[in-house]
């Protein structure tokens, strides 16, 4: 091939990947950008998810052996404790619910989408929220995770047991009226359907733990309460949580068989 007409080829050549370099270079910049954010956003988010769905769930093993007692044994009902009990569950609760929004506010959501992990974790979050798995209003359950996150030098964090005691026992406080929606679901667990609806939840809380922490480097391994759980409940993990919301998750035999 004549030289000069190979210089030119290889010129125009050259010219026209570089042209298309240019051209995708900003979406690819952008794609990569979105992925290193959605990364971030993901680890940053879940060492401290992670370990107040530890403490949930830790609680609520604790209530399924004692048959929720704390709620339901009227002996103890006015006794100091079991009201500073009570009132520790509902914090752990709303705690979890907290942890959840202050990823959103900090991500809302849409970035985590753009890498496996991230999407699995939004999977989880509409499955907390899903009519079949929340305990309460899929509205309810965020306003109070709302009501326990502060601001501060433009950062957002969670309020603490104390803080959070404190505003709850304010009658007036938006706090202890929102918190009233969930303090009446767990009084209310000599209820057949609203005790398998708690226990539900903790074990889709359970199932969070074992899959983002599956060597339970930052939390405990705990069991699953079997027992506890009606064949309908057992039934409602087996097909709606493992095989439809979270078809994902792997040794799922632990939440629904001995």
């Amino acid at each position: 091939m004549d030289p000069i007409i190979k210089t030119i080829l290889t010129f125009a050549t050259g010219g026209a990947v570089w042209e298309g370099v240019k051209f995708f270079y900003p979406e690819i910049k952008r794609y990569f950008e979105s992925k290193r954010l959605a990364t971030n956003a993901f680890y940053k988010n879940l060492d401290p998810i992670l370990k107040s769905a530890s403490e949930l769930y830790g609680k609520l093993e604790s209530l399924a052996k004692e048959d929720f007692s704390t709620f339901t044994n009227p002996a103890n009902s006015n006794s100091v404790d079991t009201i500073q009990n009570r009132k520790y569950v509902y914090y752990l609760f709303s705690q979890f619910w907290a942890q959840l929004e202050h990823l959103r506010l900090e991500s809302q959501y849409t970035a985590l989408s753009k890498i496996e992990k991230g999407n699995q974790l939004l999977r989880f979050i509409e499955t907390f929220e899903s009519r079949k798995f929340r305990i309460l209003d899929r509205s309810m359950q965020r306003i109070i995770g709302e009501c326990l996150i502060t601001q501060k030098d433009q950062k957002f964090r969670v309020m603490t047991l104390n803080e959070f005691i404190i505003q709850f026992e304010d009658s007036n406080s938006n706090l202890h009226v929102r918190v009233q929606n969930l303090e009446s679901i767990l009084l209310s667990v000599t209820n057949k359907e609203n005790r398998q609806k708690v226990l539900k939840f903790g074990v889709l809380v359970a199932a969070l733990i074992d899959h983002f922490d599956p060597k339970y480097k930052t939390v405990r391994r705990r069991e699953i309460y079997i027992n506890k759980l009606t064949e309908k409940s057992k039934k409602s993990i087996r097909t709606l949580l493992v095989e439809h919301y979270l078809p994902f998750l792997t040794k799922t035999d632990r939440y629904y068989k001995k």
